[in-house]
């Protein structure tokens, strides 16, 4: 457990439903794929379920181990920095329990989602969103690796958090191409704080 985690998602804290939605904001800049996924269903199936096609999202992650911070959202070809430019797209399905004491299940998925890997950075600096510390980070830090991954955040009942992130990255100092796999796994804690357990990211050549 690090002391320091309970800010890094601050947006996906409890209550998480109030909150996650009120950090996306629909884009169309992305269709979500065609094939097995919920949201080519209909938007509400039933009075339990609610899907959000096309959500904009932006996580920062870190690995203490290796010292390295992610950024999971744009941060090249910008045309303005903003909250909105610098999210990506992403697909939500909440579902909710008929039972009497209410507890509520998130699945977020992206197909195609940029993210850039640091050796250096501030968790504090980049969530909550803030464009004097953001934008000046990502104009000037170069990223060791950038990228475009398929993306799994899944809440169940309890609270738990489970982040996924999986593709393959470029490495900025020579064009190397690797495979990338990123798990992040959280539990609430009972002041409502979120206690990482799992802070992994990891970098292989391809083959290995």
């Amino acid at each position: 457990m690090h002391s320091f985690r309970s800010y890094r998602v601050s947006s996906l804290a409890a209550p998480f439903v109030g909150l996650i939605l009120s950090g996306c904001s629909p884009r169309d800049v992305m269709a979500p794929e065609s094939r097995f996924n919920f949201t080519n269903g209909p938007a509400t199936p039933g009075p339990y379920i609610v899907r959000i096609a096309n959500a904009g999202s932006r996580v920062i992650t870190t690995d203490p181990e290796d010292g390295l911070l992610a950024i999971h959202g744009r941060v090249s070809d910008l045309t303005e920095c903003t909250d909105a430019t610098t999210r990506v797209p992403v697909d939500i399905q909440i579902v909710r329990t008929p039972a009497a004491a209410q507890t509520m299940a998130l699945l977020l998925t992206g197909s195609v989602n940029d993210v850039a890997i640091y050796g250096e950075g501030d968790p504090s600096d980049l969530n909550p969103f803030d464009p004097a510390k953001f934008c000046p980070f990502i104009e000037q830090v170069t990223p060791l690796y950038t990228g475009a991954v398929q993306y799994r955040l899944h809440i169940n009942g309890q609270g738990n958090l489970l982040f996924l992130w999986e593709g393959f990255v470029v490495r900025t100092a020579d064009g190397a191409r690797l495979h990338y796999v990123e798990q992040q796994y959280a539990v609430p804690r009972p002041d409502g704080a979120l206690a990482f357990l799992i802070e992994d990211i990891r970098l292989r050549p391809i083959g290995h």
